[in-house]
Order: structure tokens, then sequence, then C-alpha cells
């Protein structure tokens, strides 16, 4: 039987191999035309999860036994809720970074959709959009890259497994728009499971870092006609065209963010009880020595590479047409 990391990079190529073809089928066979913006964001989530599962089954879902499906009190939840505020700065300040090359890639997808079917999907009920753009990737991807490839990997230590699922995590997103953010948001998330011993709390931070953007879009109808206006105006302005004064002002909130973040999870970790094992793990004494500790694989490099490529190959466009 192949060992956990081993298991865990198979899986990750199998899912990355599945994510391309289903893309060469779609743009090969024109099914983009059927497709809308809620059936699209659904199959991207599938793609992703049924491979997963398919290995699952085919281990008997070895790698399920130390995934960290635990329920937690409420005063837990209530610092995740406060860590996901905290982070919202640190994402922002990324995404706005990224823009600097390439465009806003959820902005891209939602006015590729609007163009196509004329309709634009903020005229949908808050509840639908909440589903499809915070529920959903956020139960589906925990699951997979906070859950069962985090188990799969973490004999490796916490920090390489961090690392690891993080940057599977943000390759996995497709551009460089979301790389950036994900593999950051992906370290504190896979922190918290830590921390908190339980991948449920890091699906509740990712569906409120999601939600933000679904609740501010359907808020800005009540606000008034010219506190709108100069938000619209404010999201049209192009980045590169923002002050010096400005990035050093977002990035330094950022940073300061990162500290509290920091001091949150481990918060976190002493209400669950779980400050020893915590405090042990960010040390690197959880790591075992030997096959069972490789975090390197041959299928797992593969995987890497193949959105990798990818990403770069996007961007690389994205540079010739400016």
């Amino acid at each position: 039987m192949q060992n956990r990391s081993r298991l865990a990079g198979i899986q990750y190529l199998v899912m990355m191999i599945v994510w391309i073809l289903t893309g060469l089928l779609i743009s090969v066979a024109g099914l983009d035309r059927f497709l809308n913006y809620y059936s699209a964001h659904s199959l991207v989530e599938l793609e992703l999860l049924i491979p997963a599962v398919v290995l699952l089954v085919m281990d008997r879902f070895e790698v399920m036994r130390g995934t960290r499906l635990k329920i937690v009190s409420v005063k837990v939840i209530l610092w995740t809720l406060l860590l996901a505020v905290i982070l919202l700065p640190i994402m922002t300040f990324l995404n706005l970074a990224s823009q600097l090359l390439v465009p806003n890639n959820i902005v891209v997808r939602i006015e590729q959709f609007t163009m196509l079917t004329g309709a634009s999907v903020w005229d949908k009920p808050i509840w639908l959009n909440l589903f499809y753009m915070a529920v959903l990737p956020a139960v589906v991807e925990e699951f997979l890259f906070r859950g069962v490839l985090f188990q799969g990997f973490r004999s490796c230590g916490l920090l390489k497994t961090a690392v690891i699922t993080s940057l599977m995590f943000a390759l996995a997103h497709g551009n460089l728009n979301q790389f950036l953010y994900a593999f950051a948001i992906g370290l504190f998330l896979a922190y918290l499971v830590e921390a908190s011993g339980s991948v449920y709390i890091s699906m509740i931070a990712h569906m409120c870092l999601n939600a933000v953007t679904v609740v501010m879009v359907y808020l800005q109808r009540f606000l008034p006609e010219n506190i709108a206006s100069a938000l619209v105006e404010a999201e049209n302005t192009s980045v590169r065209d923002l002050s010096l004064v400005f990035w050093i002002i977002c990035g330094a909130i950022a940073v300061a963010c990162v500290v509290l973040a920091i001091i949150v999870i481990r918060t976190i970790s002493k209400t669950t009880e779980r400050d020893l094992i915590y405090r042990e793990a960010r040390k690197g004494h959880d790591r075992i020595k030997g096959k069972e500790g490789r975090i390197f694989s041959v299928e797992l490099l593969i995987g890497l590479m193949i959105p990798t490529v990818y990403i770069a190959f996007m961007l690389l466009g994205e540079l010739i047409r400016n």
C-alpha cells in the first residue's frame, strides 16, 4: 500500500489531469455555450471532488481516518469569525497587488457570463449566490485541501504540510490573481485546522471570506446614490493609478493583520485545549522521519507542474495583450 504522502500526491495529480481534460473537452466541443455561471462553478468543484472521492474509495478511506471532523464550541466559532475579518485586509491587499499584472479573475468570469446571457448574476437571489460563491467552494475545497490532502501530508510536519497544501490549493485556482491570496489564506487555514482540531472551522472561515464580497454587492443597492456612485468609481479605478501612499498604508495594515491572525489562531488553540499540541507542531516536533515523512514524489511534482504551466501560459497571454 502507498504511504499517505505519496497517495496524496497521486490524488492531486489525478485532480489536475481531470481539471485540464475537462477544460479541453468543454472548449473543443463548444460546451461552454451551454454552461451558465452556476453550472460552470459547480463543474469546477466536481472536477476536484470526484477524483478525490474515487481514490478514497480505492484506498478504503484510509487517509480519512485522521481527517479532523470534530464539532467545536460556539466560542471557537466566534473567534473564527473574528479571524475571517482580520484576514480580509490581507486578502484584499494581495488581490490588488496581483492586478498589477492580471485582471480580477472573479470579475472577468462574471462579466463573461453577463455578456453571454445578457443577465447579471447579481440579479439573482442573494441566497443563490451565497450558496454557489461561498458555501459550495468552502465545503468542497476545505474538505479536500485542509481535510484529506492535509492529513495525507501530515506526517511530514505542520510547516511543510501547510506550505504544500496551500500551494496545491492556490495552483488549483488556475490563475495568478487568485493564486497569491489563495496561497496566503491557505497557510492561515492550515494552521487554523491544527489549532482547532477541526476542518469544519476552516470551512466556516473560508465561507465568511467568500461571503463578504457577495453581501457587499447586494448592500450597495441600499446605499445613498452618491455613496454608491463613489464606490463604483473606485472599483473602476485601475490599480496602476493608485498612489504609493495608498500601497504603503494597505501594506502596513496587511502586515498588522498577519500578526493579529497569528495571535487569534493561538488563542483558538488554547480555547480548544490544544495549545500544547499546537505549540509542539509549530516547533516541528510532530514530523515523522523516513518514508512516511517524505513530502515530494514524482506524482506530486507532475501534479504541481500542470497548473503551474497553465498559469504561466495565461500570464504570458495577458502580458502580450497588454
